[in-house]
């Protein structure tokens, strides 16, 4: 009987473990705060650009801030008029696939999601599509460091196996 119950605490002290071990999260650099890469972004942001098809100007204002105890970064895109567009996006680590995510709910009723490697080289690289969309990734954004108050963003297509730029502009604070 003292045998069986040995054995039994083992077990369940064995379970206990490895579901400890098991639900860590592996997060770049500090468990803590995983968005820590990003916190150059953080802030509002005014920002001018063009339309690479057509060189008309465009404007809008960015804004990032942490949410959920710096696990994700709300992000929200307003044109300035003439334009209309309007977006909100979450920034956070998916442990489960170990990459960043971007879902991102704009006002023409749009559902999009993009993955990233994270900041390399002063850029963080968004590929995705719409949510529902069988496709392999046809749209990225590249959001560029210059210094700690401008960055540049570049919003791409793919077409015919070539990513093709639709506009760009410089954010600065």
């Amino acid at each position: 009987m003292f045998r069986l119950m040995c054995c039994l605490s083992s077990l369940i002290a064995l379970f206990f473990v490895r579901h400890a071990l098991g639900s860590q999260e592996k997060v770049p650099n500090s468990a803590a705060k995983p968005l820590a890469p990003f916190a150059v972004f953080i802030g509002d942001w005014d920002c001018a650009g063009t339309f690479a098809s057509s060189g008309k100007s465009i404007a809008a204002h960015l804004s990032f801030k942490y949410d959920l105890d710096e696990r994700w970064i709300l992000f929200r895109h307003d044109d300035k008029p003439p334009f209309s567009y309007h977006a909100l996006s979450e920034w956070g680590w998916d442990a489960a696939h170990m990459e960043f995510a971007m879902l991102v709910q704009d006002s023409t009723g749009g559902l999009r999601s993009f993955r990233s490697a994270g900041l390399r080289e002063r850029k963080v690289i968004w590929e995705g599509d719409a949510l529902q969309s069988a496709k392999p990734a046809d749209q990225r954004f590249v959001f560029e460091t210059i210094d700690s108050t401008h960055f540049q963003v570049s919003y791409f297509r793919q077409t015919d196996g070539n990513w093709r730029l639709v506009d760009s502009s410089t954010c600065s604070k």
